[in-house]
């Protein structure tokens, strides 16, 4: 797929390179922009870094417009306010002519994804941003990626995130670890390091947070304990024609793409929620608290779900289908300690000096927390054994 991916590239570079350098900018040109996230997801952290970072860019300089890719605009467009600088695009989930299209009409390409240089959720995900970031590269367009993020790949992956760094005009990652990986693969280049956007979320107004919470008989001062829960073993998103054909609806995540996991892991995932419903009543009876669910991406909703009903107590569950980013931040910010799968979760609460602990399957989570000096006492990978007494 990557080598059919690259040949279009190549191609598309040969039949359109001279129309996409046609002079057009003069100093009181529009600068397009062309900005590759995550979006339409109702992922919270996607969502809140993406809104960030177009803040930055749209401040720095008013000539700036922006066309955001989206994989819904409809459910984009629950955090972003379309106007005059900036538009919310959908993007075909078979992304090849989509982004051609949008890259052309572009003067600058930027990457604004956190899992920008990461396979472990999805290879095609990691393709859609690398095909339009070389596509930009070749086109002869500005291309640079903004507080990314970088895992360890699969061999060929690495290749092509490997030539996609070392050619862009610019690299910004979120983190030391992340500049640190991409060195690792090779990428000799200059690499600035910020922190993620995020951070500058700000919170819904503190009476509304405590309105809906009073709703839902919970009060911060008696405390409340958050779980940010989601499903790891059913990564990574693969694709699958046949099942698409099909029409099988089991695991299918969206159009030709499906979760891919085998029994083992369906196995593993039981006992992890098990575990984790385990601990939410002891959490509760312990400590005389009540418990919220996070879904911080619709993902999440199911998974979540699911813990719920293997409980005793009762619990809330707060999702990122009914509750935007600075709503989400809100409850986050009013917990009395925070128990998270999601690398996002931790970031929206950490204002609040919410104590947390990591369940996670990747290097995000793990690497903030090792900045954080907390990694050896609070973190917790999903694969270890007896997670509930640890």
């Amino acid at each position: 797929m990557i080598f059919l991916l690259r040949l279009l590239i190549w191609i598309f570079s040969k039949l359109f390179y001279k129309k996409a350098r046609e002079p057009r900018l003069s100093r009181s040109s529009a600068i397009r922009c062309l900005v590759v996230g995550y979006g339409g997801a109702n992922n919270t952290g996607a969502e809140a870094r993406a809104k960030e970072a177009i803040k930055q860019m749209l401040d720095a300089d008013e000539r700036i417009s922006i066309t955001l890719t989206s994989l819904d605009r409809s459910e984009t467009l629950r955090y972003i306010s379309e106007n005059s600088r900036l538009k919310v695009v959908e993007v075909n989930p078979i992304f090849v002519i989509s982004v051609l299209r949008l890259v052309l009409k572009s003067d600058m390409v930027v990457l604004v994804e956190g899992s920008c240089f990461k396979d472990n959720f999805s290879s095609a995900l990691l393709w859609f941003f690398m095909y339009s970031a070389e596509l930009g590269i070749k086109l002869g367009k500005p291309t640079l990626c903004y507080a990314v993020d970088a895992g360890h790949m699969k061999t060929e992956n690495t290749k092509w995130a490997r030539f996609v760094a070392e050619n862009m005009d610019l690299v910004i990652t979120r983190t030391k670890e992340a500049k640190d990986i991409l060195k690792s693969i090779g990428v000799s280049r200059d690499i600035k390091v910020t922190t993620d956007t995020a951070f500058n979320q700000h919170s819904e107004d503190s009476e509304w947070v405590n309105a809906v919470l009073k709703s839902h008989n919970l009060d911060p001062s008696e405390g409340i304990i958050g779980i940010a829960f989601e499903e790891l073993f059913w990564w990574p998103v693969v694709i699958n024609i046949k099942k698409a054909m099909l029409g099988i609806k089991k695991d299918h995540y969206k159009s030709i793409y499906y979760h891919s996991w085998n029994d083992e892991a369906k196995e593993r995932s039981e006992a992890l929620k098990k575990t984790v419903a385990v601990y939410a009543d002891w959490a509760a009876s312990t400590f005389n608290s009540k418990i919220i669910f996070f879904a911080m991406e619709r993902l999440d909703i199911s998974p979540c779900k699911d813990v719920q009903v293997l409980m005793n107590n009762d619990s809330i569950l707060f999702d990122s289908n009914n509750y935007n980013a600075a709503q989400i931040t809100g409850f986050l910010r009013s917990l009395s300690w925070l128990v998270t799968c999601r690398y996002h979760a931790l970031v929206l609460s950490m204002q609040a000096s919410v104590p947390m602990i990591g369940l996670a399957h990747d290097e995000r989570i793990e690497s903030i927390m090792n900045e954080l000096d907390l990694k050896n006492d609070y973190f917790i990978n999903y694969l270890e054994n007896d997670i509930f007494r640890k």
